[in-house]
């Protein structure tokens, strides 16, 4: 399965329309369009998962390194995530990490006037657990509930240290 990556400038915000799964096999996909537009000078990004049936904890990972790398510099808005990814993101803690919206014209319409609620910022163990500095890859894509129990195992041992 591939994913598509349809990439939209809305002003000055980069919205990146995604398609497909966003897992093992996909997430440097998305990992090096996001590099690209960063080095370009993009700072403010909506990433809309309408089209996104599964998230791995691969794709969880590139979604929090362009946070982490968007702190103090610029924005991240996710928008329209599916039951299932959202229950996702839920159980493990991330729609605290993330500025969630419930659709693209709402994470748009964040950015004038009052703006969004903040999200959290990523705490570095996180970061290290889910092997952004490492890069680490996994083989294979665990079940929803697989990746939702060892997404929710990580992120404990992460608060409790």
């Amino acid at each position: 399965m591939s994913l598509e990556i349809k990439d939209e400038l809305v002003g000055e915000i980069r919205v990146l329309a995604l398609e497909g799964r966003l897992d093992t096999d996909t997430s440097a996909d998305l990992e090096l369009a996001v590099q690209d537009f960063l080095q370009e000078g993009s700072s403010d990004f909506v990433i809309d998962l309408q089209g996104v049936g599964y998230v791995s904890s691969a794709g969880l990972r590139v979604l929090l390194a362009l946070a982490k790398s968007l702190e103090g510099k610029g924005r991240l808005r996710l928008c329209a995530l599916n039951q299932t990814v959202r229950q996702v993101f839920d159980v493990a803690g991330f729609t605290q990490l993330f500025s969630i919206f419930v659709n693209r014209d709402a994470a748009l319409g964040s950015s004038k006037g009052k703006p969004a609620a903040a999200a959290a910022p990523l705490a570095p163990q996180v970061m290290r657990l889910f092997g952004i500095q490492a890069g680490a890859a996994q083989s294979g894509t665990p079940a929803p509930a697989a990746l939702v129990a060892e997404v929710s195992r990580v992120l404990g041992a992460a608060l409790r240290s």
